[in-house]
């Protein structure tokens, strides 16, 4: 979240630095820890609270019926992922560090980004696994529903 919402959330003791100490809480009970991060200090604060995987999150999924239509580029997406991976790595070397969100929606957006970065070792997927292969496959399965042929009948 972010813009005037997220400095409400801010302003009123609800922000970012709640999920940094739930990730401090969960690594301390030695639960796995993936959280999502939004830019280079995000990166550095989830880092040192112990996070195991790093997602820089590029913003909501584009594509599919449902999918953002404003959306970073996936070219301007590399330079950011990049960006907080560092900020991360100078924190704990051990990170890893996936891609996610906006315009990386398929395979070869992911493939593109993990090409043109350094040391991303994945995707983390969430809309790309769950919504967008099942609109697809919904789709073709009514397509071919309606495909079947329909012809009139006399009534007895």
């Amino acid at each position: 979240m972010d813009g005037t919402y997220r400095v409400g959330l801010e302003e009123t003791g609800m922000g970012y630095g709640l999920e940094v100490d739930m990730i401090r809480l969960a690594r301390e009970r030695d639960f796995l820890t993936a959280p999502y991060v939004f830019d280079e200090g995000e990166a550095t604060a989830m880092a040192a609270a112990g996070a195991d995987v790093l997602v820089p999150h590029m913003g909501l999924t584009t594509g599919g019926a449902i999918g953002a239509s404003t959306a970073k580029s996936l070219a301007d997406c590399v330079p950011l992922i990049q960006a907080m991976h560092d900020a991360a790595k100078r924190v704990n070397p051990d990170i890893l560090v996936l891609c996610h969100g906006g315009p990386i929606a398929e395979p070869d957006d992911a493939a593109y980004v993990i090409a043109n970065t350094e040391g991303i070792v994945g995707f983390f997927g969430a809309s790309s696994m769950e919504r967008l292969p099942t609109e697809t496959a919904m789709t073709e399965n009514m397509r071919r529903f309606k495909a079947i042929p329909i012809e009139p009948r006399r009534v007895r």
